[in-house]
């Protein structure tokens, strides 16, 4: 391939990748509760009775949708119908999901000297089930963990959570600890 190629391929995936951050500001939006607070960004995920946004700042808030105004709380139940599979997450339940199998993340070669550590702290969603249906990462020590920790979370697998005696899906946080 020419080099005039693929600095075409360069320049056009650059304006991809920023068409595509443009688009994900826009779909970032204002929630504002009852007492005042403002929340900037989109939501994570929800339930009939509280909303995890995931902040501007990459942050996440956590509010009653009862506390919202009735805008933002519109909001969320209109983003509730359109994403199916990430409504109806619990972070409280009446009993909790238990790990019935876990794997160890394997610290990837190029990080195996001696006295390396890391951690890489993960976001998990469970289905109802107990199947990982998603799993982001939250904060990591570094960035060629993340991969190996996401990999490793994927195959576990748990007992499901419970509300009023029905399995519901389920908001986790896990962190796995890389040494070498």
């Amino acid at each position: 391939m020419s080099t005039m190629g693929t600095q075409l391929r360069r320049v056009a995936f650059a304006a991809l990748l920023f068409s595509l951050a443009s688009l994900t500001r826009l779909v970032a939006e204002t929630f504002v509760s009852t007492d005042g607070t403002v929340y900037e960004g989109s939501i994570d995920y929800a339930n009939e009775r509280e909303v995890t946004i995931k902040t501007s700042d990459g942050g996440y808030a956590t509010t009653a949708i009862a506390d919202l105004e009735s805008e933002s709380a519109s909001t969320v139940q209109r983003w509730m119908e359109a994403n199916p599979d990430l409504s109806g997450v619990y972070t409280v339940w009446d009993t909790k999901p238990s790990v019935v199998r876990s794997r160890t993340a394997v610290t990837p070669p190029q990080l195996a000297a001696p006295g390396f550590k890391g951690l890489v702290s993960l976001h998990v969603i469970l289905d109802e089930t107990g199947k990982v249906s998603r799993a982001a990462v939250s904060k990591s020590t570094h960035d060629d963990l993340e991969e190996a920790a996401i990999d490793a979370m994927r195959k576990w697998s748990f007992k499901p959570a419970q509300v009023a005696g029905k399995n519901v899906k389920a908001h986790i946080a896990i962190s796995f600890k890389f040494e070498a």
